[in-house]
């Protein structure tokens, strides 16, 4: 089985404290509107994030399959147009992944995954994981073997300086062996230091818990910071300390692909932006004026995306420069 490995003495690979690995799938949805007319766009959760942070102006890899027909090379440019690293991906013969999304009267979607034989089942090649930074992942990542295996053992072996964030993004039409998905979910969340996660996801994995009770037991499994979303609810940020609160404003949405890709975007990012003057301590993703700040940021990111058709996050110079601060 493929893995990644941490180098260590001469054959260390260092990070930028602001860099961001971003793992897992890179696909294209086909949205079906409510009068039928369909759309393809480039899509799949952890392809999102990396294209939201390459726009927020953080330097970002993503490390994944894409396949090498039209779709994939549509893929690989738009990646590349928004300043993302493309050294890690790998190029398969097997055809694009693709995600059939159909939109509700109020723009949320639902979806359903065409994946079997194609590029999201592909592993990406080994590398040494860097030092420092931090590894983002989730999706179709935490589904599709051999790469959920692949992620696991990636994060298993990475430095102790490099922090990780998870956005589970449960995807049950895709999940066969709903257990040994749990188990594994339960797994990586126990190792990461940031966890996003949804009210839905949470119906799934613990189906006869309370949503918050459900954060709260992640939070318990060994993560730092969970982070819950329902949609233009508040935001919720639980930590050993206490949890917070953060209010949504309201806005007039189009669509929701790629709203919870573009708020986990705009939470890293700030902490990137963080990372340029002040070292990530553990101890800091608990202080309760920094992860109001980061969470804000993540959603005015995921505000603007979702007045927009599509995953189309922001560029950096569409949010206010106060929120940076």
């Amino acid at each position: 089985m493929s893995k990644c490995f941490a180098y260590v003495c001469d054959d260390v690979v260092m990070a930028s404290p602001t860099h961001v690995s971003v793992f897992g799938e890179a696909l294209v949805d086909l949205i079906v509107a409510q009068g039928g007319e369909v759309h393809a766009v480039f899509g799949g959760a952890p392809f999102n994030t990396a294209r939201a942070l390459g726009r927020l102006g953080v330097p970002t890899s993503f490390v994944g399959s894409i396949a090498n027909d039209r779709f994939g090379d549509g893929l690989v440019a738009e990646l590349t147009a928004d300043g993302v690293n493309i050294e890690r991906v790998r190029r398969t013969t097997s055809p694009t992944t693709l995600a059939l999304a159909e939109l509700s009267s109020r723009g949320s979607a639902s979806y359903r995954f065409y994946v079997d034989g194609t590029s999201a089942q592909e592993a990406f090649d080994d590398f040494p994981i860097q030092v420092g930074g931090w590894m983002m992942t989730g999706g179709l990542g935490l589904v599709l073997n051999p790469v959920a295996d692949q992620i696991v053992s990636c994060l298993e072996n990475r430095p102790a300086s490099t922090r990780v964030m998870v956005d589970v993004n449960c995807r049950p039409l895709v999940i066969t062996n709903t257990d040994e998905y749990r188990a594994r979910v339960a797994k990586v969340l126990s190792m990461v230091d940031v966890v996003k996660v949804s009210d839905e996801d949470l119906s799934y994995l613990y189906p006869d818990v309370p949503v918050r009770d459900a954060a709260q037991r992640i939070l318990e499994s060994g993560p730092t910071l969970v982070l819950l979303t329902a949609g233009s609810d508040p935001v919720e940020a639980f930590t050993s300390q206490q949890s917070i609160r953060v209010e949504v404003p309201p806005v007039e949405i189009v669509d929701t692909v790629g709203a919870g890709d573009t708020f986990g975007a705009g939470f890293l990012a700030w902490w990137a932006h963080y990372a340029t003057t002040e070292t990530i301590e553990l101890q800091t993703l608990t202080d309760v004026d920094l992860v109001t700040r980061s969470v804000k940021m993540g959603i005015h990111s995921s505000a603007i995306a979702v007045v927009r058709r599509g995953a189309d996050p922001p560029y950096r110079d569409e949010l206010d420069d106060a929120l940076w601060d």
